[in-house]
């Protein structure tokens, strides 16, 4: 009898099962998953990947995976985020480095300093396009918390407006053209590098410098 109460006594209870892993191993977890998805999405394009690829390559199960992530449109969407998020930082961060009058010029060269070294995430975001899945469904740029890290550019441009260092037409004009160019120049530099392109970061400087003396002209 009193074997059998020990034995009871061992069996998982109501509501037990497989013990929870640590929130720092699940962190670890989500961090390979998405390393993983990251450089499979810039190589391959979003029809190319799968959840079990992303899984086998992270090194876990696809049931584990979709514990972390409920889809791949959510793995991806998560990358979008977590990328621009950082983009808006290091924005702000050029931004605070410099002069009023050579903030947009610094935003701008950043911007394309930063893609230029998260190429990958470059590739992940502007190569795949978002499609939506069905009614009700929204695109990216229009729920995305962190595309306020963009804001900045028009902040900066309106600062420039009053300062009369950019003429007195919409800020919204000025940004997309300027916006343009720059996502012009980070695809030239980063999708194709076998057009002989000189010294990238000549190229980069001349551009924001010769789009803003045009943007400026005209100023009072």
């Amino acid at each position: 009898m009193g074997e059998m109460q020990a034995k009871a006594k061992d069996r998982p209870g109501p509501g037990r099962g497989r013990p929870k892993r640590p929130s720092e191993a699940l962190a670890a977890d989500r961090q390979r998953v998405i390393a993983a998805a990251r450089g499979l999405f810039a190589r391959e394009g979003y029809g190319g990947v799968s959840m079990r690829k992303i899984a086998e390559l992270a090194g876990c199960s696809p049931a584990a995976l979709y514990t972390l992530f409920a889809s791949k449109r959510a793995l991806l969407r998560y990358i979008w985020e977590e990328t621009f998020a950082a983009l808006g930082a290091h924005l702000a961060a050029c931004a605070k480095k410099a002069a009023p009058e050579e903030k947009l010029e610094a935003v701008s060269l950043g911007f394309v300093d930063f893609w230029l070294a998260h190429a990958d995430d470059y590739r992940a975001i502007f190569l795949i396009e978002d499609k939506l899945q069905g009614e009700g469904d929204r695109y990216f740029v229009e729920t995305s918390q962190a595309l306020s890290g963009f804001d900045i550019l028009r902040t900066l441009i309106e600062e420039d407006q009053k300062a009369g260092r950019l003429p007195a037409r919409p800020a919204a004009d000025i940004q997309n053209v300027l916006f343009c160019m720059l996502q012009g120049v980070a695809l030239n530099l980063i999708t194709i590098p076998e057009y002989p392109w000189g010294d990238a970061q000549a190229v980069k400087h001349q551009a924001v410098r010769a789009v803003l003396a045009g943007l400026r002209s005209g100023a009072a």
